[in-house]
């Protein structure tokens, strides 16, 4: 709409009254074409025996206003906080903001997303919007590709996430002492240490080892200093002495805020950025940051070729098979991004949050380092076998995803067929072609209906009630923090051996966590107004928010007590 809208301004004929007559043209024909779009919808929704999706009523036409408070709120107010005002206000957990004059679903509707994601995953993909806005950073990787393409990569991905690798912890056992390392040296010093940060380049330098036989080593790289560091795009960024790899982390965390606002701007963002991409400056700083492990895979596959080594592809780290499998750089490029991205931000979100918990419940700490000294002592490696076999840990690790799912959102689009969506209730709802959904996993983890009162606190005993889990058989799309379906997070089972791996090791070096406030930098705490508001918004201690993934503003500033 907004493109269409563009393009008849800059075709407005030089003549001052036509121009005039062509400007009010616009909004004539913006209203007439909605009014049509609405009566269409509710022809078709009777034809076909369903309900139309309630529809938001803002004051302003478009329902601009709508969109302005939701700009808003991701900046001020706590995470999708104007979401669940508006499920609230309008008693329903699926609406249609109707913002610009198009179809935008929101929904917190278990049965809703198990369609969106599972029953009826053919009927949507990515979108165009989807790709406006991403493209340039994902390009063809697996996150943003869609049809044949995205079964191509998925295929070529699947046998690297296979039991007999993501059971192999070498990896995970090197990058977690030196991580500890790090955390045990700044707290033998008095010192807070970012868990934010580490925890990203923890899982930065285990994944580009295990997907592409290349460790970055970030984690050698100079850390933020408590008290001289300021508010980065996600997390926190150092006031002076920048290196090479904080210039990449700025860049690909400025992308994922600019592509988060657009996402809020609707049809108009490209509007806002006329006359400047804001993305156009971070993407070199990016991608050129991958080009020396996209060099070393092409010199890698040239060299065996030119000797005329033919390796099996499954012993292969999953870069050198990719590029076995094409030869476009520019494709293996955008992979590595995908991946990265993936690998680093939702691993390290959860890690993140589950020591952001610890140190708020000094119980279950314990009560998990109990578990874990029983099972292994102080210093024995975990396994796969012994991983699985820890409930409390498992019951820890789905709470925090529970009640912070790394993506807390997830969009779709509906292809170019009207839809009828089973819902709760026996409704049964009537989606119009190309309407864009947004699944929101955080706020169905978090309804007391499924849950209960206490679906806001954090108590991962839930996960040892037979109650809860009975539920959450009978009905499993209430909780689906990795998603659900075909594309279903495929790396699952890695990142909870890697977030649990990690815990183990931590809890057998440390027995209790303190949030330190006064080292976040300004900005990222939660405003007084948030006190005494309902759900988690009023027992907040930082705050959390969402560009892309889920993370908490500023950083986590910690002090960890070592068990010495």
């Amino acid at each position: 709409m907004s493109l269409t809208i563009l393009y008849l301004v800059l075709r407005l004929p030089l003549n001052i009254p036509s121009a005039a007559a062509s400007v009010f043209a616009i909004p004539l024909y913006i209203s007439a074409r909605s009014y049509v779009d609405l009566w269409t919808h509710d022809k078709a929704a009777k034809r076909l025996n369903a309900t139309i999706v309630p529809r938001v009523q803002g004051r302003w036409p478009g329902n601009i206003d709508i969109a302005l408070r939701v700009a808003k709120s991701f900046k001020e107010e706590y995470v999708f906080q104007v979401f669940a005002d508006l499920f609230r206000e309008y008693g329903v957990t699926t609406l249609n903001m109707r913002l610009f004059w198009c179809d935008q679903m929101i929904t917190m509707d278990e049965n809703v997303i198990k369609f969106v994601s599972s029953t009826g995953f053919l009927h949507f993909d990515k979108g165009i919007k989807w790709h406006e806005r991403l493209d340039k950073i994902l390009g063809t990787g697996l996150l943003n590709s869609d049809g044949d393409l995205w079964k191509t990569g998925r295929a070529t991905a699947r046998p690297f996430f296979a039991r007999q690798r993501i059971s192999d912890f070498a990896i995970f056992e090197r990058t977690s002492t030196t991580t500890l390392d790090l955390i045990t040296s700044r707290c033998r010093d008095g010192l807070p240490i970012d868990i934010q940060d580490l925890m990203s380049r923890f899982t930065l330098d285990s994944a580009s080892e295990f997907l592409f036989g290349v460790k970055l080593d970030t984690l050698s790289l100079p850390l933020t200093v408590p008290g001289k560091v300021k508010l980065g795009p996600k997390g926190s960024l150092p006031i002076d002495g920048i290196t090479e790899f904080d210039e990449f982390i700025e860049a690909l965390e400025h992308v994922a805020v600019v592509t988060t606002q657009r996402s809020t701007q609707g049809e108009i963002w490209p509007l806002l950025e006329l006359f400047k991409d804001r993305v156009e400056d971070s993407i070199p700083i990016i991608m050129n940051f991958m080009e020396p492990i996209v060099k070393r895979t092409m010199a890698e596959k040239q060299r065996r070729k030119d000797t005329g080594v033919e390796t099996v592809a499954s012993e292969n780290v999953f870069l050198d098979y990719l590029a076995s499998k094409t030869d476009d750089v520019e494709h293996i490029r955008y992979e590595l991004v995908n991946y990265l991205i993936a690998s680093r931000d939702t691993t390290a979100a959860l890690l993140t949050f589950v020591v952001y918990f610890f140190s708020m419940h000094p119980a279950v700490c314990d009560r998990l380092r109990d578990e874990i000294l029983a099972a292994l002592g102080p210093e024995e490696c975990p396994t796969y076998d012994t991983l699985r076999s820890m409930k409390y840990l498992r019951s820890v690790l789905n709470e925090a995803l529970r009640l912070f799912p790394s993506l807390p959102s997830i969009a779709r689009t509906s292809l170019d067929t009207p839809l009828v969506i089973p819902a709760s209730n026996q409704q049964a709802f009537y989606f119009p072609p190309q309407a864009l959904v947004r699944t929101l996993p955080l706020l169905l983890h978090r309804r007391h209906d499924l849950w209960g009162d206490d679906a806001d606190e954090f108590r991962p005993e839930r996960w040892l009630e037979t109650a809860t889990m009975e539920k959450v058989q009978t009905t499993p799309f209430m909780y689906c923090p990795f998603w659900g379906g075909p594309r279903i997070c495929i790396g699952q089972e890695f990142a909870l051996n890697e977030a649990g791996f990690f815990i183990v090791k931590l809890l057998q070096r440390f027995k209790s966590f303190r949030f330190m406030p006064s080292f976040q930098p300004v900005g990222s705490l939660p405003p007084k107004e948030w006190l005494g508001k309902a759900g988690r918004q009023g027992l907040e201690k930082i705050f959390p928010a969402v560009n892309m993934t889920l993370h908490s503003k500023g950083g986590l500033w910690v002090y960890g007590a070592l068990d010495e």
